[in-house]
């Protein structure tokens, strides 16, 4: 090398590197990525809720030559949030968005010196008028595992007259207190109206709900589910039955299931002294059914009683369900922000929106031909489809009552639904001139919304609401500037809340639901009811080997009852030597089988395998060196119902 010189001398003819070649492009950043018309897809696709995956396929076929990866998807799906917040934290970007779209929305804090939202309610325009149209029925109900911050996810929702769901508004709570409900409800009540009372509000037996709806909606009723009643009774029975599920099956489909079907109160009584009759020995069953259901609920799911609201069919939440499903295949992840629900949830509405018109449009355009005859030609094309349906059910129970049809009406129907009963649809039919309009509640004929609907009720309070407004603006200005001012600031944070500086809430490490390590998914975790259903199959008292430990086999009942439990009318019948030696026992299902059912439970372990023992004694009578007439009537006791 000479002075102030260098040079590079070239150890082969050719270049080489020190690093293999590359064999996948997809891994390599050089020659991989997006390219301008796969971002646009990337945008498309990411707009109308695709997920990644789905994108990547359609990037793949649009694209053959390309080579991205899941990873590009990703990064450019965040630059894309990135650039739309333009700098806004997630809860001011959530607000802006319901503010683009037109939403009614509240929000609010746990105190005045904190932006930290605890609650947030949000209602769709659209829903809102879809609400206005078809007030009368409301379902609320909980979900979770929807978003990052453990936050119970309440979605409110209503019924149109072509049987289908739509999300009237949704909810983030911190928790489920009275206090979360009560501001839910009274923003709910404010989208009504103080002259629109719902018929009925159906929700769960939720702790925390149940004083708020009755305050804020006094002049409503409040219905419970009777789908999740009926799950928790044959829960906590088959519970408090030693965990017998058998026990709890048969309860909750015989004796509760004539009393919640009462058609009246006299009938009620008669089935609830029937129960405590049949299940004197089981004072606990008694006890919980009278002091967790009867005693202060009978009204809110006892037909005797929901008989008389307007509920329209609706005596369950599961609409709620099917919504918390609807909105869950949306989401998609429990790890959502404010700003990602919001976005997804919108899309579910728009899509829900389309097919609530789309099904409205058909009960005015088209009818089947099972409703082409005289009966219901002034109903045809001017009430829903799912009416005439309802209707046609109540025919076809009109011609089962036959000559009876008066006495044993009801007019269930009337009073519940708003549509003919059977006693209606008799003298409909004896005159010859079909069924009228005006025997049909007005929401089975309401097929157009919002405007068009020309609701009596909102028409006029929206022009009282409005002249109030106007006089308290007049009012205002006439006070001094500094009054002006401040009033013009609370005014404008209400309209403008996305430039109050509020802040997302942090994540609530004490959610419902098992720990995050666990499971990051939207699936609901058990409840009580799944989780007794779920039990392992009974087991007969433990017999037990001597290689078992003495806590094992003599402390351990399995699905026997203990012997202080038999009710003391059986006890004296038994032999009082005996009595030190029976550890436990099993009330079998009295079928005329129960002698059988004693024999597999003891052998076998299950009642239910009785057949078996039938057989086997069949079997063995077969093999028994008995004189005729022993032997034939044996197997005539023995085997009916098998194949000796």
């Amino acid at each position: 090398m000479e002075e102030n010189n260098w040079v590079i001398e070239l150890l082969h003819d050719r270049g080489t590197h020190n690093h293999t070649l590359i064999v996948y492009p997809e891994g390599h950043r050089g020659v991989s990525g997006l390219s301008q018309g796969a971002k646009e897809v990337v945008r498309e696709m990411n707009d109308a809720q695709a997920k990644p995956k789905n994108i990547m396929v359609a990037i793949k076929n649009k694209f053959p030559d390309e080579h991205p990866n899941m990873r590009h998807i990703y990064n450019f799906k965040e630059k894309m949030r990135r650039e739309g917040s333009e700098g806004r934290n997630v809860a001011e970007q959530m607000l802006h968005l319901a503010r683009e779209h037109d939403y009614i929305n509240w929000v609010s804090c746990s105190d005045r010196t904190s932006k930290v939202i605890n609650r947030a309610f949000l209602a769709h325009p659209a829903m809102v008028e879809v609400l206005r149209t078809y007030p009368l029925v409301i379902g609320l109900d909980s979900t979770y595992k929807t978003n990052r911050y453990g936050f119970p996810f309440l979605e409110i929702v209503g019924v149109t007259p072509t049987n289908q769901n739509f999300l009237i508004a949704y909810a983030f709570m911190k928790d489920e207190t009275a206090a979360s409900y009560r501001w839910v409800l009274q923003k709910l009540k404010l989208l009504l109206g103080e002259g629109v009372i719902p018929s009925a509000i159906l929700t769960d037996k939720e702790g925390g709900l149940m004083r708020p709806v009755a305050e804020v909606f006094p002049n409503s009723r409040h219905l419970l589910c009777t789908w999740h009643i009926n799950n928790d009774v044959e829960a906590r029975v088959s519970f408090l039955c030693n965990k017998n599920k058998d026990v709890g099956r048969a309860f909750e489909n015989g004796v509760w299931k004539r009393i919640i079907e009462a058609s009246n109160v006299e009938e009620y009584d008669r089935a609830v002294a029937s129960m405590e009759d049949r299940y004197v020995r089981w004072q606990s069953v008694i006890d919980y059914v009278h002091n967790t259901w009867l005693t202060d609920h009978r009204q809110k799911f006892v037909l005797a009683w929901t008989n008389e609201v307007l509920h329209f069919g609706n005596i369950t939440t599961c609409r709620v369900e099917s919504q918390h499903s609807v909105v869950k295949s949306w989401l998609g992840s429990s790890q959502g922000s404010l700003d990602t629900v919001f976005r997804k949830v919108h899309a579910s509405i728009i899509n829900q929106v389309t097919e609530i018109k789309n099904g409205l449009e058909s009960s005015r355009r088209r009818h089947g031909a099972l409703f082409n005859s005289y009966l219901y030609q002034h109903l045809v094309g001017r009430v829903s489809h799912h009416a005439l349906e309802l209707i046609l059910e109540e025919h076809t129970r009109m011609r089962q009552l036959s000559t009876e049809v008066f006495e044993r009406c009801g007019c269930a129907k009337l009073s519940t639904h708003g549509l003919p009963c059977a006693c209606n649809i008799y003298m409909a039919v004896q005159g010859g001139v079909g069924l009228y309009l005006d025997l049909v509640h007005r929401f089975w004929r309401t097929l157009e919304i919002g405007d068009g609907a020309d609701i009596p009720e909102f028409v006029e309070e929206s022009a009282q609401v409005v002249e109030l407004f106007r006089s308290l603006v007049d009012d205002v200005l006439a006070r001094d500037i500094a009054v002006v001012r401040d009033i013009s600031r609370i005014v404008h944070d209400e309209l403008h809340p996305e430039n109050a500086g509020f802040e997302e809430p942090k994540p609530n490490l004490t959610r419902r639901g098992r720990p995050r390590k666990q499971r990051n998914s939207t699936t609901r975790n058990l409840s009580f009811v799944e989780h007794v259903r779920n039990m392992g199959p009974r087991r007969s008292c433990d017999q037990g080997s001597s290689s078992m430990s003495t806590q094992q086999t003599r402390s351990s009942l399995g699905s026997y009852m203990s012997i202080d439990l038999i009710p003391p009318g059986f006890k004296e019948w038994l032999p009082q030597f005996m009595l030190q030696y029976i550890r436990g026992y099993c009330d079998v299902i009295p079928d005329g089988n129960c002698g059988f059912r004693c024999a597999a439970e003891f052998f076998l372990g299950d009642q239910e395998r009785y057949g078996e023992i039938r057989s086997t004694l069949v079997g063995e009578i077969n093999h028994l060196d008995l004189t005729p007439d022993f032997s034939s009537g044996y197997q005539s006791l023995y085997s009916s119902g098998f194949d000796s």
